[in-house]
């Protein structure tokens, strides 16, 4: 059946913007393909006619994405790929990571008396730089067989694995596996009761604390005095310190959301975070290593052909670290986020929909009414019903994350009303109805608990869905129509 012309021109008037603010639970930034970038698009082209041409240039495209990762995100490095970020929040992940960490450093392998000796029985050598290993990081056999983690209350944690445990949808915790890690209660914490739970929690096999910048539960912001105490905390006690950037990342208003200003400012400024957690919308998921980090620097990691080599070391334990599209896709979405500025967009983005949000909602103009930082916005479930936008929503929270694409257009105020907040996007949402329909497809959301739309009878009006669950579909047909 041949596309109706007139459908492609009023789609062409889209400007990719709707009102889908779930993207995904976040995995997509932008509805722009990574084509529009030209070396990119060259690569792609070059891939589907001559596949092994492109797969001889994957270590040079592997190290062209560590480099620009590492300028982008401020000294940060790719160090370990994942599938997805639960499989890198993992203690015995990072445990055996930071182990390779320290027994490839210039510390070990420029001294003397601990560098690998020719014709020596590996067995010594090995033995001689895990002791080295386990006193540099103040560990013992409890922090190799069995890490765990200490984890601030309310963060998401993981999808499975250890960190599930702290999840307070039961879907979730009811699949957790491995040893609980140790919850600390950050908000309200004085420097003496969290130096003596981080100390106890080191005593008992506990290696790093994972925090995030901003709660997915409820969407409220880790203060910068929060964020000092916590680094000052972890150094005294010898504990990496793990930032989970697998939503914030890019979206907050700086490439990680802990680069912004006022996180770098008064005590504990020379204190970073070891470790990185990223994924998302970057792509693929990983580990990025700061080694300028509290703990990490420690290694004197000062060349940047010692850190290369590192990084090298870690990624030979596996085949591959990404598979090569994944990792053009990657790439082009890293080349394009810097060459558009998307942390500074993420601002422009932010302030545009909560400014019309106030504007639209007088309720929300109270101070902690809409919470978040740049374009990872938490609203009042009620409110987004309001405005009939696709949320990525957590079942049992009364917050709501609206996470939009990071194209210019989501700045544009008379866009978003146009497109997504007024009275006005009824033509526009039409005409992703007509595409859906033509195309067998349906919105993408369940518009009341975010999971995948399954149901067929979605709304035509506002192009919205719901999934097959009973109390879902309930709510939907309750809901008011434009």
């Amino acid at each position: 059946m041949e596309y109706p012309e007139k459908l492609r021109e009023r789609q062409s008037k889209m400007q990719t913007l709707d009102h889908d603010f779930h993207s995904a639970w976040g995995c997509v930034y932008s509805n722009q393909s990574t084509l529009s970038e030209a070396s990119i698009s060259g690569l792609w082209q070059q891939y589907a006619d001559d596949p092994a041409t492109v797969d001889r240039k994957y270590h040079m495209l592997l190290h062209e994405y560590t480099t620009l990762f590492s300028t982008f995100f401020d000294g940060y490095y790719p160090i370990s790929m994942h599938a997805h970020a639960s499989d890198a929040l993992l203690p015995t992940t990072i445990a055996s990571l930071v182990l390779n960490t320290v027994a490839t450093s210039p510390l070990v392998l420029n001294s003397p008396v601990l560098a690998p000796m020719a014709h020596e029985d590996p067995k010594a050598t090995g033995g001689r730089i895990r002791d080295f290993a386990l006193d540099f990081l103040g560990w013992n056999t409890a922090h190799v067989q069995a890490p765990n983690f200490v984890v601030a209350e309310g963060i998401y944690g993981a999808g499975f694995g250890p960190l599930a445990h702290t999840s307070k949808e039961w879907e979730v915790n009811a699949i957790a596996s491995g040893p609980k890690p140790v919850v600390v209660d950050l908000r309200n914490a004085t420097r003496d009761s969290l130096n003596a739970t981080l100390a106890e929690a080191k005593s008992q096999g506990c290696i790093a604390v994972v925090c995030d910048m901003v709660s997915t539960e409820d969407g409220s912001v880790l203060q910068p005095e929060r964020f000092a105490l916590l680094k000052a905390c972890c150094a005294q006690n010898r504990l990496l310190m793990i930032v989970d950037e697998t939503m914030t990342a890019i979206r907050c208003g700086a490439p990680f959301a802990f680069q912004r200003a006022e996180y770098a400012m008064g005590e504990e400024v020379d204190k970073k975070p070891d470790l990185v957690i990223f994924g998302k919308g970057m792509g693929v998921s990983g580990i990025a290593m700061g080694f300028d980090g509290a703990m990490i620097k420690g290694l004197t990691y000062t060349k940047i052909e010692d850190i290369q080599q590192t990084i090298r070391y870690w990624r030979a334990l596996v085949s591959r670290p990404v598979r090569l599209p994944v990792l053009i896709e990657a790439l082009g979405i890293l080349r394009t986020a810097q060459a558009e500025n998307w942390p500074e967009r993420s601002v422009e983005i932010g302030d545009a929909i909560r400014g019309i949000t106030r504007e639209l909602a007088p309720g929300t103009k109270e101070p902690s009414a809409i919470r978040g930082l740049g374009a990872m916005i938490a609203v009042d479930r009620e409110v987004a019903m309001q405005f009939r936008v696709m949320s990525a929503i957590r079942r049992r929270s009364p917050w709501v994350r609206w996470l939009p694409k990071l194209s210019r257009a989501s700045s544009d105020r008379g866009l978003l009303v146009q497109k997504v907040f007024g009275e006005e996007s009824k033509s526009s949402r039409q005409i992703l109805a007509e595409e859906a329909s033509h195309h067998g497809t349906m919105p993408l959301w369940c518009f009341i608990c975010g999971i995948e739309a399954t149901s067929e009878d979605w709304c035509k009006t506002c192009y919205l869905s719901v999934c097959n669950n009973e109390v879902c579909e309930q709510a939907f047909r309750r809901h008011a129509c434009i």
